[in-house]
């Protein structure tokens, strides 16, 4: 009896063993912070508290080349300089042929011998001299499927199909009165076509009719 009674632990062993094992918890502790801490202070401020954020737009260089102004090219400017609209595209008498009927385009009275201007760029396709009923003609295709064509004019001389031509460039000057219009004085009469169909110039053109 006496031998089993002193192979039990006693009290004091117990609490020595607890605070061994305490000691030893507190340790491992201090250790795991210690290295948590260190290897914080060997990191940059930011990538710890402010990670950086990537923009995308970061990527693109930053000399863009600028946009090519192409406005011009396709603005339209009036065939004639200073020169009033004397009938519009529409539906009424027509006092050479004695009828009415549709005015397709658009005339501008002029004197003879002024200047035609191209109303945009193009390339100019048909230069006629010897239409019966409106004189010679002029056919200048655009960008987009459009089509101009100057009726009633003297072409110039060098103009021929295959030509380039720039907004504003001269292209013909205005011809005598002739033709089914000889009854409406000298002036220009001009067309426009979109994808070969008719249109109304004067949803191209900023123009005050007289």
């Amino acid at each position: 009896m006496k031998n089993k009674e002193k192979s039990k632990p006693t009290k004091k062993k117990i609490l020595i063993t607890y605070l061994s094992v305490a000691a030893c918890l507190l340790i491992a502790a201090a250790v795991t912070v210690g290295v948590v801490f260190g290897i914080k202070n060997k990191l940059p401020d930011n990538v710890i508290e402010n990670p950086p954020v990537t923009d995308p737009d970061d990527n693109e260089p930053d000399d863009k080349p600028p946009a090519v102004d192409t406005s011009t090219q396709y603005e339209f400017i009036m065939p004639i300089k200073d020169a009033n609209v004397s009938l519009g595209q529409a539906f009424g008498y027509d006092k050479t042929m004695d009828w009415y009927r549709l005015h397709c385009g658009m005339d501008f009275s002029a004197t003879a011998g002024s200047q035609v201007l191209a109303a945009v760029d193009g390339k100019v396709t048909e230069v006629s001299k010897s239409d019966l009923l409106y004189g010679a003609v002029i056919t200048i295709e655009h960008a987009n499927g459009v089509k101009t064509v100057y009726k009633f004019v003297e072409p110039s001389e060098t103009l021929k199909a295959g030509d380039k031509v720039n907004r504003g460039d001269v292209i013909a000057t205005v011809a005598a009165a002739t033709g089914v219009e000889n009854k409406d004085g000298d002036h220009l009469h001009f067309e426009i076509y979109k994808d070969n169909e008719l249109a109304d110039p004067d949803d191209y053109l900023e123009v005050n009719p007289k």
